[in-house]
């Protein structure tokens, strides 16, 4: 059977006006600011999972990830409008990301300090085929950067375990790139200094040459 034209073009039109999700990313900052239906959905498909594994390395073992990211985008959603420059939709979200990620830290800290709750105890069960030697290490280096500031365990994560350039380490923690950089140089060389003192971690210990970007 074939449907008459006329019958088809509203319909061809209207999945033509709003291919949202094939915005590069000032559209879709653009798009997500003016409510636009799918940008929700297209912001999160695009960039959900990089929120939850800077989440998920930040805070740790424990670390209530899906609920910060879902504050993440709750937030993200609520200020798009005031995104300057929209081709920074990147940056602006991991930026919120942070935020949220230093208020959980803070709100931990103090947890622990009135022994309610957070043992920093791995609470997942081995998984088969898991290395248990690099699992405990890990749990260490969680316990270790438990020993910093927030400010300082941020960089430390963004930068060597979240693997971002350093620009992007700077203007997601809301430093300019040469603060970001001195407070770098400092974090890591006392990050390497604790780790080269657990026999353990000692083995993971690399030399860090801090590249300029600029």
């Amino acid at each position: 059977m074939v449907l008459p034209s006329a019958a088809l073009a509203p319909r061809l039109t209207l999945v033509r006006a709003s291919p949202v999700a094939d915005l590069d990313d000032a559209g879709l900052a653009r798009a997500a600011a003016e409510g636009q239906p799918g940008a929700a959905g297209a912001v999160w498909d695009r960039y959900g999972a990089l929120v939850h594994g800077l989440l998920r390395r930040v805070l740790g073992p424990g670390g209530d990830v899906e609920d910060h990211a879902q504050e993440t985008f709750l937030q993200f959603f609520r200020e798009v409008k005031n995104l300057r420059d929209p081709g920074a939709l990147r940056p602006f979200l991991l930026g919120i990301a942070v935020r949220v990620a230093r208020s959980a830290l803070r709100r931990r800290r103090f947890r622990r300090w009135f022994s309610l709750t957070d043992s920093g105890v791995l609470p997942d069960e081995p998984a088969e085929g898991v290395d248990e030697g690099a699992r405990e290490a890990l749990a260490r280096l969680y316990a270790l950067l438990d020993r910093l500031d927030d400010r300082a365990r941020l960089l430390f994560v963004l930068r060597h375990i979240e693997g971002l350039e350093l620009a992007e380490t700077a203007q997601a923690s809301g430093m300019s790139l040469a603060t970001a950089k001195r407070h770098l140089a400092k974090v890591t060389a006392r990050v390497h200094a604790m780790a080269e003192r657990d026999p353990l971690l000692a083995a993971y210990v690399e030399p860090v040459e801090e590249a300029s970007d600029g």
